[in-house]
């Protein structure tokens, strides 16, 4: 016999039998138990998704890996922090090591609810994105790619090759990319040159050449699965920058290797995965600064979930995860030898909490309907050498009174010391960059001192949210979310502020002048700013729209997918150091902050064309000179659009094995086809440009100061041989 839903009716054995090898080489897995037959869906999470693209949508994408897709869809549905990536439905040890597989690779991708984080082990409010994987896949991919800006004057191009196959849950993949980006003169920019003759000879932007191999694989080891992962990479960079009266050319080198080795398993009810990473870094640079660095780091990483025990609600689960490491680095500046060590240990633990129980299908409806809840908890502590401790609590609260309606809130309180790289890393000067001086009402090019500063002291940080979601509804899966977030923090670790006279004030060691009083270099290190507060209003609208009307969008041969995000900043506060008054970024204190930002994102498809398109538009705003009043030497920086357009044009697919056939009947993708692409960043020439308070022209943002090379075209050549 066979498990058949009520209504259903039985359809003849020919058509059971194909249903059955449709299903269980593409979506769906067949299990006979005691005679009955019952289909679970492969790949399934813990939890519906609150959101899945299909093969259709994936290939509309227009990506070359599945991390590029992931980039994507974070976009497209406003996840602004990394997501928890599973895979299978299931957390494994190194879930990087499937982000540069092929993105036809997939089956389907799914975005979780929001108590998910829970369930996986990761931090309330934290978005997890579940990647189901065809069971058998080969590839040979290769992408060269040509980048030239229409102002002429640099080249960028890409090489890539990569090899990649998955048998089951078996996985390898071996690739190497080269790239190299020829350097951007000022005497190519005639504009920047007329602005600032002293910049004759300089370079805008860097000579870089850098070549990235990388190799991963995953094995079935009995009831574990074992995975090991290398990425090694090398840079080297040239610049030319003036200091003084002189020209200093600068040359840097990068080389780094990074292990990891781990495996997956069941231990005793619990879902354990262990793992030993390793990296290895060093870097010099000679000009301005002669300097060498060298870096070790070692860590043990252990984690593990269990269900403790059943409530009416559902499962009680909870996990565990802890992490030691030991950092060393060498650094050698103008001949000068500094050694420096640290240990760091970290845990931490959660809880998730069902508290009610939505109906299942199928289930009378003769109780009170109160849709599904729960609540998620987690806390974690951190010890490290020479900077002391830290650790945090945190909780979300999940309620969905109908199964498309989602409300959450979530708290999180935490102490952070600074890491290892904010502390220890070696100083250096970065790339020329111009800045408006309030101080003297000139630009001036500057170099910025770069690195750790072994002087910051641990962060405190409070965060609230409330969100609200709708959706899908409607045959174009329409969704739309909402949320009030708020952040406070104490000694924040940040970035130096505007370089406003109040700034420089509370920080002259950081500003460094001529004898004629010319700014000539700051120091922007992190630093700890005494207080600062935000609040902020997010929205977002999703939908896809399938060309043809036939069917749901997943299954139609051409689809549209439009996504709309807003942001709108309600307030923006800092206090940099005690005796100084509050500044109100929105206003224009100590560096302004724009007050509204909206992002659009379209990935449409139809036959063999792929259109992607992303467009963001900041309102302008003010940084004034003087704290709490505007003036007539203000900066007013306009509002700015910008737009990025990709098309892609498949030239030919070999037929899909039946193996790599899309999803319950979908049409397979055809990535795998040779594939043109041009692509138009920045489509609109779009530069940064601002006014003085009294209307007149600002000094430093002529058409090349603030971004010298403007509108990109990209042709790029992909396919699989």
């Amino acid at each position: 016999m066979s498990a058949v839903a009520p209504g259903d009716v039985p359809a003849p054995p020919q058509a059971s039998a194909a249903a059955r090898a449709e299903a269980e080489e593409a979506d769906d897995a067949a299990v006979r138990l005691s005679g009955v037959e019952v289909v679970a869906r492969r790949g399934a999470a813990k939890t519906p998704p609150e959101t899945e693209l299909g093969p259709g949508e994936i290939e509309a994408l227009g990506a070359y890996d599945i991390g590029e897709a992931l980039d994507r869809i974070s976009s497209a549905y406003g996840i602004t922090e990394p997501p928890v990536v599973i895979i299978n439905g299931r957390r494994v040890q190194n879930a990087g090591d499937y982000l540069s597989f092929p993105p036809d690779a997939m089956t389907r991708v799914e975005l979780l609810p929001e108590q998910a984080a829970g369930l996986y082990g990761a931090d309330p409010g934290r978005r997890v994105v579940n990647i189901v994987l065809k069971r058998s896949f080969q590839s040979r991919d290769a992408q060269l790619a040509e980048a030239r800006p229409t102002s002429g004057g640099r080249s960028s191009f890409m090489g890539d090759v990569r090899r990649s196959a998955i048998a089951d849950e078996n996985m390898s993949q071996l690739g190497v990319r080269l790239t190299h980006d020829t350097s951007l003169r000022a005497d190519e920019r005639p504009d920047y040159l007329r602005d600032n003759p002293q910049s004759l000879g300089v370079v805008l932007k860097p000579k870089n050449t850098s070549v990235t191999g990388n190799m991963s694989v995953n094995r079935r080891l009995g009831e574990w699965q074992g995975s090991f992962s290398a990425t090694a990479r090398a840079q080297r960079d040239e610049t030319v920058s003036r200091r003084g009266d002189a020209l200093a050319g600068i040359q840097g080198r990068q080389q780094g290797l990074t292990l990891n080795a781990g495996g997956n398993g069941d231990i005793a009810r619990w879902s354990v995965r262990a793992a030993i990473d390793g990296q290895l870094s060093s870097g010099s640079q000679e000009g301005l600064t002669d300097r060498k660095s060298n870096n070790r780091s070692v860590g043990l990483n252990l984690s593990a979930d269990r269900p403790l025990l059943t409530l009416p609600a559902g499962r009680l689960t909870m996990d565990v995860s802890g992490r030691v490491s030991k950092t060393s680095s060498t650094n050698t500046i103008e001949g000068e030898k500094t050694e420096r060590s640290a240990e760091t240990a970290d845990i931490r633990g959660g809880l998730s909490i069902p508290l009610l129980r939505a109906p299942q299908p199928g289930e009378s409806a003769g109780r009170i309907n109160l849709g599904g809840a729960a609540l998620n908890l987690s806390g974690n502590l951190r010890r490290q050498s020479g900077s002391g401790g830290g650790g945090g609590v945190n909780g979300a609260l999940m309620w969905s009174p109908h199964k498309i309606l989602r409300l959450n809130g979530s708290w999180a309180r935490s102490y952070d010391a600074p890491s290892d790289q904010q502390l220890f890393d070696a100083p250096f000067y970065g790339t020329p960059i111009v800045v408006f001086d309030f101080a003297t009402g000139q630009s001036v090019e500057i170099l910025p001192l770069l690195g750790g500063n072994p002087d910051l002291k641990g962060q405190t940080n409070e965060r609230f949210s409330l969100g609200l979601s709708v959706g899908p509804v409607t045959p174009w899966r329409l969704s739309g979310n909402f949320s009030y977030r708020t952040s406070d923090s104490r000694d924040g670790i940040s970035g130096l502020p505007a370089l406003t006279p109040a700034v420089e004030a509370a920080f002259p060691e950081r500003f460094q002048r001529d004898p004629d009083g010319r700014l000539i270099s700051v120091d922007q290190r992190a630093i700890n700013l005494l207080s600062s507060r935000s609040d902020t209003l997010a929205s977002g609208l999703n939908f896809i729209v399938p060309f043809d009307g036939k069917g749901p969008p997943g299954l139609s041969t051409s689809s549209l997918r439009v996504s709309l995000n807003h942001t709108l900043q309600l307030k923006s506060v800092t206090v940099i150091r005690a005796g100084y008054p509050v500044m109100d970024h929105l206003a224009g204190d100590g560096g302004g902050s724009a007050r509204n930002t909206l992002s659009a994102t379209l990935d449409a498809r139809r036959d063999k064309w792929t259109l992607n398109a992303s467009a963001r538009w900041r309102q302008a705003y003010r940084t004034r000179r003087d704290t709490g009043a505007d003036g007539p030497n203000d900066l007013v920086v306009s509002d700015l659009t910008r737009i990025d357009l990709k098309l892609g044009y498949m030239f030919a697919a070999k037929p899909a094995a039946p193996a790599q056939a899309g999803e319950g009947g979908a049409p397979p993708m055809r990535i795998s086809g040779l594939r043109l692409g041009l692509e138009i960043e920045n489509l609109l020439d779009a530069r940064p440009r601002a006014r003085l308070g009294d209307g007149r022209p600002a000094p430093g943002y002529g058409r090349d100061d603030q971004d010298s090379l403007g509108r990109v075209a990209r042709v790029t050549l992909r396919g699989r041989f």
